[in-house]
């Protein structure tokens, strides 16, 4: 990677050991989600990640650094090709970038940004008794052949949730979070229309996680753990439309290929398939099943003995299908390509885990490029 940028990194350092990235894992999961992977940005193939507050732009090809003072949950792939949406903190400023230079630029007030291609949500600081935090919803519009930006306050609304974890629709958002009180992970729906909670479940030090499926409107939920204590391997099934009550409790334990050494879900998952079906599918991702449509693998992370695993879980056929070691760990997922999912890959418990991009193609997980 080369330095593409030195305005925005004027006077602005990050350091990161592992024990430091630890407690920023845990502290701050909001800041790791998979956005960029639901995001139905350009066909350019180029997706953004963050590296110690460092906004980067990956491609197969190639990498490049471009600016400080972002985290991986306020940055996107644009609607236009080969653009990136950026939100930085500091300077209260939403960009739009191309390549290294940041073409269109507007103020954007908030404490939390959470950016797709299509909508932003952003976030107060101040928790009001009784309400929670103030969202503001926001579409985005492209104008002058989709280089300039403009927003468009859509919802606005408060929140009893500290988010963490999300995905985008065609018409909002879908965040995950627990309460103030740490009594209830719930997920909520967002959109121009309103907001509907879709999902609840009992919190117990954990952080609830989503995947979004092939199909836009149904997701699965999980719970991780922030030290990898052991938690029966349940996940949630559920349409972001209907009731809470109306989700689907599935329990992994009684599945014959779950192993014996099962702990707990850690880190984050997701699909193998890309939620707006822009690029071409690779038969080993879907296992076989027919078109796009058919596909409902979910990939789940799993501390077995310690160590991060992907398990592979085939909604339809409601059983494990296959078991990947040397995952690492998932602590974003960035893309599906035809290649498979490239994703930012480390273990914030393990001192000596390896960190950098890693890619699964749907029958090993492959280190790309170490930071």
């Amino acid at each position: 990677m080369s330095f593409l940028s030195n305005a925005f990194a004027k006077g602005r350092r990050y350091t990161a050991g592992c024990t430091k990235l630890a407690v920023f894992f845990l502290c701050c999961l909001p800041f790791f989600t998979a956005c960029p992977l639901n995001a139905s940005g350009g066909d350019s193939g180029a997706f953004p990640y963050v590296v110690n507050g460092k906004l980067c732009s990956f491609t197969p090809d190639s990498q490049e650094e471009i600016a400080d003072g972002y985290t991986q949950g306020s940055v996107a792939p644009s609607k236009k090709d080969g653009y990136i949406l950026a939100w930085n903190q500091k300077k209260q400023r939403l960009y739009h970038f191309a390549g290294q230079k940041a073409v269109s630029n507007l103020e954007l007030k908030a404490s939390f940004v959470y950016a797709g291609a299509d909508y932003l949500l952003a976030q107060s600081s101040s928790f009001a008794d009784n309400k929670g935090f103030s969202f503001t919803l926001y579409s985005i519009k492209y104008c002058s052949n989709k280089r300039k930006i403009k927003l468009r306050s859509i919802w606005t609304g408060y929140i009893d949730c500290f988010v963490a974890d999300f995905f985008f629709t065609e018409d909002g958002i879908c965040i995950a979070g627990g309460t103030r009180d740490d009594e209830k992970n719930n997920v909520f729906y967002i959109t121009g229309k309103g907001i509907h909670k879709s999902f609840s479940t009992k919190k117990e030090s954990d952080f609830l996680r989503l995947i979004q499926t092939s199909d836009p409107q149904k997701a699965v939920a999980f719970v991780s753990t922030r030290d990898k204590s052991d938690r029966e391997a349940i996940i949630y099934s559920f349409d972001i439309n209907e009731a809470p009550e109306d989700a689907e409790e599935i329990n992994l334990s009684k599945d014959p290929l779950l192993p014996p050494d099962f702990k707990c879900f850690f880190g984050y998952g997701f699909s193998p398939i890309p939620a707006a079906h822009s690029v071409p599918v690779v038969p080993e991702l879907v296992e076989g099943v027919e078109g796009v449509e058919g596909g409902k693998r979910v990939i789940l992370p799993a501390s077995l003995n310690g160590i991060i695993n992907f398990i592979c879980y085939d909604l339809a056929a409601g059983k494990i299908t296959a078991i990947i070691p040397d995952a690492v760990g998932c602590v974003a997922a960035l893309s599906t390509t035809p290649e498979g999912t490239y994703y930012l890959a480390r273990d914030p418990l393990l001192e000596a885990s390896w960190y950098g991009i890693a890619l699964f193609n749907g029958r090993q997980c492959i280190k790309i490029k170490a930071f």
